[in-house]
Formats: C-alpha cells, sequence, structure tokens
C-alpha cells in the first residue's frame, strides 16, 4: 500500500482545529499521512526518528465520514504504538464527529475555515466524560 502513505500538503483554505481548545492552530505543516482503511503494518512505512518513534506530526486521512477504520487506527497509535505528539484528522468528516475525534487520540482535525463555528459548537455540546459523570454527587446520591 505504497499509495496510502506519503508526506500531505495541507488545503488551501483549511486550517488545524484544535480539538482540546475548541481554536484555530497552526496549519500549513507537512504531515506523514496514513489511510483510514490502513492498517498498524502501514507504519512500516513512515519516517521515524534514531529511537524508532514515528515523526511528527501523523494524520489519517478519511475518504468516508462514515468509515469507522480511522477511530480504530487512531486507538492503536496511541494505544498500542505510544504514539504521543500531534494526530491529525483529515478529508472527509464532519462536525458531529469531534468529540469522538478526541476521545480516539486526535489532537486536531483539518477544517475548511468556513465550518470553525460549527466545530466549535459541536465540541461545546458534547457531554462530559462518563467518569466526570459518575464522579459528581448528585450520582453518588442515586446508588442504593
Amino acid at each position: 500500500k505504497q499509495a496510502s502513505m506519503a508526506m500531505t500538503e495541507p488545503h488551501r483554505h483549511s486550517v488545524w482545529f484544535d480539538l482540546q481548545s475548541g481554536r484555530p492552530a497552526r496549519a500549513g505543516q507537512r504531515t506523514n499521512a496514513l489511510e483510514a482503511s490502513g492498517s498498524l503494518a502501514d507504519l512500516a512505512d513512515l519516517p521515524t526518528d534514531g529511537a524508532g518513534r514515528l515523526q511528527p506530526p501523523v494524520s489519517i486521512y478519511f475518504a468516508s465520514f462514515s468509515d469507522g477504520r480511522g477511530f480504530t487506527l487512531a486507538r492503536h497509535l496511541r494505544g498500542i504504538v505510544g504514539y504521543r505528539d500531534k494526530l491529525l484528522a483529515c478529508g472527509h468528516l464532519i462536525p458531529a464527529q469531534a468529540d469522538y475525534l478526541r476521545r480516539c487520540g486526535f489532537t486536531h482535525v483539518e477544517i475548511d475555515r468556513i465550518t470553525e463555528t460549527q466545530w466549535r459548537r459541536s465540541l461545546a455540546l458534547s457531554p462530559p466524560p462518563m467518569q466526570r459523570v459518575l464522579s459528581t454527587p448528585a450520582s453518588r446520591s442515586a446508588t442504593p
């Protein structure tokens, strides 16, 4: 799958949207790209540093917003491979996926500048993590 990995150039009207702060971040940076349909075996073709760690940033391209394989690949990059740097989601994604992208380990998503407000609103409407909900006094008083 040589065609699935490459250094990708950002789109002219796009911005990296920070999934933690909900603000636009620096765009224009080249990334080491993987296809969402790829696998961990494809990582062997990406450049690494002297210690064998992937060179950041890494991006995962979603050919379709309904293809969930990129979410799994991100979780594997974080959990199995131990990748700790910037992880960018790009391609066909929608604002409703913002919270799930964040929970799967993505730090940024490449968006068109005109959709920034929609992405920010989507993050604001995201429910809190279940651990936080279960640790509130109201949830403890409801248990027998």
